[in-house]
């Protein structure tokens, strides 16, 4: 058998098995997920990582209010940032196409990405949708992305409220 045959059957045996694990779920189970908005996060860790060097819980704050305003990233990833369909991926559940490093994502957001890269039928513009973010912007909307990539809501205090009472209501990690 060719290589490529093993694959095919290999991953035809995965999926055959896939609807009797989730038959077997209780339908409670199944319901409860269902409650409020799926922020793709739920493999998180629910306190924030220690912050990186020259980071601040006002950056990442501040990159909140830019990411739901002058930047315009709610318009393709969300109100949750858990993204939109044919625009935006989501940015809670982790980053899945660069590595979860602050300058890597400062970068992506100066330069864009083009359509041809992007999973979507459209382009990511760069330093914002209107392209008009200095560099400073740019680096706190990056914080913040940071931030709600590495932990399961926003579990810091004055954390966006919709990411759930909990997050928005806890102290900040302990520097």
């Amino acid at each position: 058998m060719t290589p490529k045959w093993r694959w095919l059957l290999s991953s035809l045996v995965l999926l055959a098995g896939a609807p009797a694990a989730t038959a077997a779920q209780e339908p409670t189970e199944r319901m409860s997920r269902a409650a409020g908005p799926d922020t793709h996060e739920d493999g998180q860790p629910r306190k924030l990582p220690a912050l990186l060097r020259g980071m601040t819980l006002a950056m990442i704050r501040q990159g909140d209010s830019l990411f739901r305003g002058k930047g315009g990233c709610v318009t393709c990833h969300g109100q949750e940032a858990n993204g939109m369909p044919a625009m935006g991926s989501s940015l809670t559940g982790g980053l899945l196409f660069i590595p979860p490093r602050w300058e890597a994502i400062d970068s992506l957001i100066i330069a864009g990405i083009p359509e041809a890269l992007t999973r979507t039928p459209i382009a990511m513009p760069g330093r914002g949708a209107g392209s008009n973010l200095t560099p400073e912007e740019s680096r706190l909307i990056a914080a913040y992305v940071w931030a709600i990539s590495q932990t399961r809501g926003e579990p810091w205090q004055g954390g966006h409220a919709t990411h759930g009472r909990q997050g928005a209501q806890a102290t900040p990690p302990a520097p």
